[in-house]
């Protein structure tokens, strides 16, 4: 009955992880908000976008805040790889381009 229990336990934490992803992962052309992971370090932001060579939409410095546009589908994951968590923007006029 444990193992029964566990696995439910692990596809429950599978959906609400696929749901958290779905909404607030970037996909390509949409804007960004990059969150260092270890606090307020916007060298780390920066650096990283130097190397994937993103467009920036917005930049704060006061704050530390900045609002790219995600390139392609490895960039969050670069992204999560350099300890920047890149959360989904949600503005009008950061759209890539294609009108519905």
């Amino acid at each position: 009955m444990r193992a029964d229990r566990a696995l439910m336990a692990l596809h429950g934490a599978a959906i609400a992880l696929s749901l958290v992803a779905a909404t607030a992962w970037p996909r390509p052309g949409q804007a960004a908000l990059l969150v260092p992971v270890g606090g307020n370090d916007l060298h780390t932001v920066l650096r990283w976008m130097a190397q994937e060579d993103t467009a920036v939409l917005a930049l704060d410095t006061a704050r530390g805040r900045v609002i790219v546009r995600i390139s392609d589908n490895a960039a969050p994951l670069h992204a999560l790889a350099a300890g920047i968590v890149p959360l989904t923007a949600r503005a009008p006029g950061c759209t890539n381009g294609d009108a519905r």
